[in-house]
């Protein structure tokens, strides 16, 4: 027989021992551990950014309101209760009769604050209540013609720990609110 033509005998097939697939079991479990751990805080993240959207898109919904249908609009914040809704201005319309009224609850984990320094819920002229179910409750107060007065609160923190959270405040030109990264101090 030629040197070249030689034929080797097959290699025998050789597979993962216990001893190894339970190594890769191992390392499995412990990069999960990690991607659990950062999944959980992105989607705390993904609750703090989805309640400040609906928050801001609640001030829109009661400026469009306020516009259309001709009567004051109270978006208010219940903080104790990580709640906030919006109603039509009891003084000018029977809140029980305000068809479409709303409420939200903030996500768990989730706490609502004003800013300090509580206005009196007097209308501009000072001569009636606003009507709020709970005089103590902070809010914004949008007009008829949309804009929103001096008596709401200058700044709505959502927070989701001492370091994270984010703000609705008003627009530098006073036309609506918008959305920031929140300050450390109230």
């Amino acid at each position: 027989m030629h040197p070249s033509r030689q034929s080797n005998p097959p290699a025998p097939r050789r597979g993962f021992t216990l001893i190894e697939l339970i190594f890769v079991l191992a390392l499995l479990a412990i990069a999960a551990v990690f991607v659990v751990s950062s999944m959980g805080s992105f989607f705390r993240g993904r609750a703090l950014n989805f309640e400040a959207r609906r928050m801001l898109s609640l001030t829109h919904y009661a400026q469009s309101r306020a516009v259309s249908e001709g009567v004051p609009f109270l978006l208010w914040i219940n903080p104790a209760e990580s709640a906030y809704g919006l109603s039509a201005q009891s003084t000018f319309s029977d809140a029980e009769n305000d068809f479409r009224p709303v409420r939200y609850v903030a996500e768990a984990g989730l706490t609502l604050e004003t800013a300090t320094g509580v206005v009196t819920p007097i209308s501009e002229q000072d001569d009636e209540r606003l009507g709020l179910p709970d005089e103590t409750l902070a809010f914004i107060r949008f007009t008829p013609d949309g804009f929103f007065d001096d008596s709401s609160v200058s700044k709505i923190s959502i927070r989701l720990n001492a370091e994270t959270g984010l703000e609705l405040v008003p627009m530098p030109n006073r036309l609506g609110y918008e959305i920031r990264p929140a300050s450390h101090a109230n």
